[in-house]
């Protein structure tokens, strides 16, 4: 498909698929999470048939976020081991990144942020609190459900606790990601990518321009 004017493709229909699945995942699991797991909220909401219907949820929930590897394996290996490439690869851009961050998010000083690449260091920090935090959940999520009773009670407990860390982690930078990508001044743009898979040219440009100049030497 060709480029429309002015844009440049970031994510294919499999990333932005792979996406919408994870944060739709994550959305049921937090919000069943949460009545489970405050105690007055479960009183009122999490008990008798209630209670069950929430349990069944986010287990449904559960099955849902597991598949989201899978799925992502299965439509778009190649962009998969990409993205993996580029999470775990850090360097002194991304030093200085987190040294000019404070600056460029919260009075917009751009001067000292050096260029980006496809993710930005802190987009980075997510997904790998993302992968960290999925496998956690998975395991432990696996020992809660199918453990109790046939486990020790201290790897059950512990179990428990891992989990409870994971989603404090991982709805913090959920959080920001999400309050970063739709409100923030600075990152316009920045949503298009996984609503329509393009995002605008001097956007890409302008956050991500390592990665604009290794499309532009791919195109010359």
């Amino acid at each position: 498909m060709a480029a429309p004017k002015g844009m440049v493709m970031m994510f294919n229909v499999a990333q932005r698929l792979v996406h919408w699945l994870h944060t739709a995942a994550f959305a049921v699991l937090m919000v069943t999470g949460v009545i489970i797991y405050v105690p007055w909220l479960g009183a009122s909401l999490g008990a008798g048939e209630g209670g069950y219907a929430i349990r069944l949820v986010h287990r449904v929930g559960a099955v849902a976020f597991m598949l989201v590897p899978i799925v992502y394996v299965i439509l778009s290996p190649q962009e998969l081991v990409a993205a993996m490439k580029r999470i775990f690869t850090w360097s002194k851009e991304d030093l200085g990144w987190l040294r000019a961050a404070p600056a460029y998010y919260f009075l917009g000083d751009e001067e000292a942020m050096p260029p980006q690449d496809k993710y930005n260091t802190g987009q980075k920090l997510f997904y790998l609190v993302v992968v960290i935090c999925m496998l956690g959940f998975i395991v432990t999520g696996l020992v809660m459900w199918f453990g109790k009773g046939l486990v020790p009670l201290w790897a059950f407990r512990w179990s428990v606790f891992v989990h409870d860390l994971c989603t404090i982690a991982y709805a913090a930078f959920f959080l920001v990601h999400f309050m970063l990508s739709v409100m923030h001044p600075l990152m316009k743009g920045a949503i298009d990518g996984m609503l329509f898979g393009w995002m605008p040219e001097d956007y890409v440009k302008h956050h991500h321009a390592k990665y604009y100049e290794g499309l532009r030497e791919t195109r010359d």
